[in-house]
């Protein structure tokens, strides 16, 4: 009877992989004679693969020496964690390399095992100051399949409920504020850094392994973190990579959907794509990349505006005082926004770029009538037809009854400006006045939007006020009189007071509002000096768009004076137009976060 006995109802001498990585004591299962009490309670294999640390006979052959780990920026099938990220969550390994094989690695699905309550803490922040911009769960269905531990054996669904942890997680530490949140997740023991690192660790450089929604949806997810991390390259990588799979699945037509999807799969599935969208509209906007997706290839329907609230079960009611209408209204609204900044973007870039072989197929075909006065006019003749609910920005309550409408209110108004800012670039030679006229209109609404919304929005919300900075900044490209300053320069003291209340609770804050406000001060000095001073305008030259200097600006305090001394006695603007050097005029910190020189036109784009 001795010897049939399981070896590990024997006395343990060693303990299993799980437990030696854990640090916990490894004891025998009464359940399970292969495994030990831990694995099984995981349900994990209970393994002895790492080498042992017992000294070994002489002639005891020598262990295999293990591959070469690849450099932490490295391609996509290697998941490196940093080591602060490690330090964060002791048991996650350094590396996991990614496999083809249709297990989820054993690290981390033990790491997704003990943070069980912390996803589902983090769906719930994420449902309240995620969601309403990006709808992409089904909260019902969603949380009902991570109870069932289902993310434990699809990866595509694992990779996505780490991606959505990542993004919630990234959000509440750079201040987003859930109305009920848990103490272990405004203090998680694993960062968002971790989550991330979890979300990409199933992906493997053959695409065509990645297939399902779900990849589609991690892509997106992982993009909009990026932005959140400020890293622009992994933005364009993931959101890459999510183009890729939908044309790969070609998952851009819905006749080729998986069949037998019910419909509120179906209506998950076109949130993900038209937020996926809008996503890339977005970034071509402010990092000047190219769309690679166009709205006319896109056969996908808009969300369904008859379904109230969410696709959970449950709904949300309407606001006191005013008629039934789904918060839906007002999302696809911003898919129209951002269907009409794509068209802005390619009549705004035919007009920049021209090449003398060949004429513009734009020109050619369509003629050059346009306005952007016309644009804008029949935006907002739509914007005014919303109904009320999608046209105000209280104050949040934390009941999403009311603060759902609210977000998409915040959300319309902040691609209104972006729209705004687009069309401006198409101008001619627009004037300082007519600039500063501009960045005057987007701040005042940004202003009025209570700050709780644009906290939630985030990180791509400093982006978009940096292409605002570009247009300001780019005055300075041409001689200035004194008049012209005061008018720019109460304009940029202006975005550098409202930048300072974004960036302040920013994780990866680079001091944009301090920078602003340093060249300012670096900029009326130089005015003074010119003060009993004859200058001719000088000989102006092409401007070289120089890579912004990495010196840390000086801390300054947020109250330097509104105006600045008038330099002329009259300071009516009569005297000498003054050309700002051009060290001055290029060291604007714009674009916040950007890891490489970010060029413009002379309108700021």
């Amino acid at each position: 009877m001795q010897q049939d006995r399981p070896r590990k109802l024997q006395r343990i001498s060693q303990a299993c992989d799980l437990c030696h990585r854990r640090s916990i004591r490894c004891r025998p299962s009464n359940e399970d004679n292969d495994r030990c009490q831990n694995c099984y309670d995981f349900d994990v294999a209970c393994t002895y693969d790492r080498p042992s640390k017992r000294r070994k006979h002489p002639q005891a052959p020598v262990a295999p020496a293990q591959p070469s780990q690849p450099s932490a920026r490295s391609s996509l099938p290697t998941n490196t964690l940093t080591s602060d990220s490690a330090n964060d969550f002791p048991f996650v390994p350094a590396l996991v390399t990614s496999r083809d094989s249709a297990e989820l690695d054993l690290p981390w699905k033990v790491f997704a095992l003990s943070s069980e309550s912390v996803i589902l803490d983090l769906l719930d922040a994420y449902m309240e100051v995620v969601y309403p911009l990006y709808p992409f769960f089904n909260e019902a269905s969603d949380r009902a399949k991570i109870k069932n531990r289902q993310h434990l054996t699809d990866k595509g669904f694992f990779s996505s409920i780490m991606a959505m942890c990542a993004l919630a997680s990234a959000r509440i530490r750079d201040g987003a504020e859930p109305s009920r949140i848990s103490e272990a997740v405004r203090k998680p023991a694993a960062s968002s850094e971790v989550f991330f690192t979890a979300a990409k660790s199933v992906f493997t450089s053959d695409l065509d392994k990645l297939r399902g929604f779900d990849f589609v949806r991690a892509c997106t997810l992982l993009s909009l973190t990026s932005i959140q991390y400020g890293q622009s390259l992994d933005v364009q990588q993931y959101s890459g990579i999510g183009s890729t799979l939908i044309s790969m699945q070609r998952f851009y037509d819905e006749k080729y959907w998986p069949s037998g999807l019910e419909e509120s799969e179906k209506e998950t599935y076109r949130r993900v794509y038209w937020g996926s969208y809008t996503l890339e509209v977005f970034t071509a906007v402010v990092w000047n990349c190219f769309i690679r997706t166009q709205e006319v290839h896109l056969n996908v329907r808009y969300p369904n505006e008859l379904d109230e609230g969410t696709v959970a079960s449950t709904k949300i009611e309407v606001p006191a005082g005013q008629h039934r209408v789904s918060w839906l209204v007002g999302w696809n609204f911003t898919i129209d926004l951002y269907r009409v900044l794509e068209h802005v973007v390619n009549k705004s870039r035919a007009k920049r770029f021209s090449h003398d072989d060949r004429r513009s197929v734009d020109s050619l075909v369509f003629g050059d009538a346009f306005s952007e006065k016309s644009v804008m006019a029949t935006m907002l003749n739509m914007y005014y037809a919303l109904p009320p609910q999608f046209k105000a920005t209280p104050h949040m309550t934390g009941d999403t009854t009311q603060d759902t409408y609210a977000f998409q209110a915040a959300n319309i108004q902040a691609t209104l400006q972006l729209l705004r800012m687009m069309l401006f670039s198409t101008e001619d030679g627009p004037s300082v006045e007519r600039k500063c006229d501009v960045a005057d209109e987007v701040l005042t609404v940004f202003r009025a939007i209570p700050p709780f919304y644009l906290r939630a929005i985030s990180t791509p919300m400093i982006y978009q006020l940096g292409s605002l900075g570009g247009v300001l900044g780019s005055v300075f490209e041409h001689p200035l009189y004194q008049k012209d300053y005061q008018r720019v320069r109460v304009s940029l003291v202006a975005l550098a007071t409202l930048l300072d209340g974004l960036e302040s609770n920013l994780h990866r804050s680079a001091g944009a509002s301090q920078g602003l406000l340093a060249q300012v001060e670096k900029i009326d000095h130089y005015m003074h000096s010119q003060r009993n001073n004859t200058h001719p305008i000088p000989q102006q030259h092409p401007q070289q768009h120089l890579p912004q200097s990495t010196a840390a600006p000086p801390t300054m305090s947020m109250g330097l004076q509104p105006t600045m001394p008038e330099i002329n006695g009259n300071g009516n603007g009569h005297g000498n137009a003054i050309q700002i050097p051009t060290d001055l005029a290029l060291e604007w910190p714009w674009p916040v976060y950007q890891e490489y020189p970010y060029y413009m036109d002379n309108n700021g784009f």
